[in-house]
């Protein structure tokens, strides 16, 4: 079977579409021949233009094609002929920003336009959580769709004895509580760095001891070694899709405290060391520190050991292969 995987993940941007790439590996050890395809930047008319018509030529070639994000790439996609098309929601694509009428305002309410006009024609929709699931079920219910997080690494990202980890990180015989916060530019509005700033800031005011640890303009394969030192992963976002850093910190055994967004109260439902806030630096603060205060044995990598990459990859090709063969048998997708 041979894929073709639409995108607008800058390929010169550091950790740009880098669980698209997971993916793309984990089917491509299943026989399909997967291949990406960058649509450049999509932030232009003329862009757009170009890229509806180079996807129109290339797609011929193919059994699929999967658009990896909605907006722009949703739209530059629909050219695609005679195959079945599949889009996948990222969050990003979805959500919109409300906090502050900043670029990011205007330009995330231009991207779900988009992908509202796009969503109708694909043959298949698929979103990373629940809950994006749950929203486009009561707005577009005539749409086919199935909830699929993007997959992680649990080969990579695994519990290890955290005082080694902090000695090969050069951090020997440090007994700080790290609380980790994962975003690739601080500056970011949505991911609230200045919130998160502030709640850590308070936690260390009661607690003592309390540091916050930024994972931010690190290249993806030292992800692991950092993660693994931290005790806590805080999350401050607006909104997420399926927050990529707290899969890795799950499957590192470590415990989040975050604002409510994604899939994650289904999991801070079932586990003491798991909190969902609201987005206030005392409240943050306060549940930091009784986090960091509770003694750990509770086994939080089972939540997303089934979004692992061989997986998640069996039941992309599933899904594959149920669209090509109805296509080939002539039947409505």
């Amino acid at each position: 079977m041979r894929v073709l995987w639409t995108h607008n993940f800058d390929p010169d941007e550091l950790n740009a579409g880098v669980f698209m790439s997971k993916a793309a590996e984990g089917l491509r050890g299943l026989g399909v021949d997967v291949q990406l395809e960058y649509l450049d930047n999509l932030r232009s008319p003329l862009n757009i233009f170009k890229a509806r018509k180079h996807v129109k030529k290339i797609s011929k070639d193919f059994d699929l094609v999967h658009a990896q994000y909605g907006s722009a790439c949703a739209i530059a996609t629909l050219t695609a002929k005679d195959c079945p098309k599949v889009l996948s929601l990222r969050g990003s694509d979805w959500n919109v920003h409300t906090a502050s009428f900043s670029f990011l305002y205007w330009h995330t309410r231009l991207a779900k336009l988009m992908t509202r006009l796009a969503i109708k024609r694909y043959d298949l929709v698929i979103t990373v959580s629940n809950r994006i699931a749950l929203d486009l079920q009561k707005k577009f219910p005539k749409v086919r769709y199935i909830a699929l997080p993007s997959p992680v690494d649990v080969d990579r990202f695994v519990p290890v004895d955290k005082e080694q980890a902090r000695l090969l990180l050069g951090f020997p015989n440090n007994k700080e509580k790290w609380v980790l916060f994962t975003s690739q530019y601080r500056n970011n509005p949505i991911k609230r760095y200045s919130l998160a700033r502030q709640a850590v800031d308070l936690a260390n005011a009661k607690l003592g001891n309390v540091r916050m640890r930024v994972a931010s303009g690190l290249p993806h394969s030292q992800l692991p070694l950092f993660v693994t030192t931290c005790d806590l992963i805080l999350c401050t976002s607006e909104n997420e899709g399926w927050p990529n850093s707290i899969k890795e910190a799950l499957a590192c055994n470590i415990p989040f405290v975050s604002t409510d967004v994604s899939d994650l109260h289904d999991i801070a439902d079932k586990e003491a060391t798991c909190r969902i806030c609201p987005p206030d630096a005392t409240v943050l603060a306060e549940n930091i520190c009784d986090v960091l205060s509770t003694p750990r044995t509770e086994n939080l990598r089972r939540h997303v050991i089934e979004m692992d990459v061989s997986t998640i990859s069996e039941r992309l090709l599933d899904l594959y292969k149920g669209l090509v063969l109805r296509k080939r048998s002539g039947l409505q997708l």
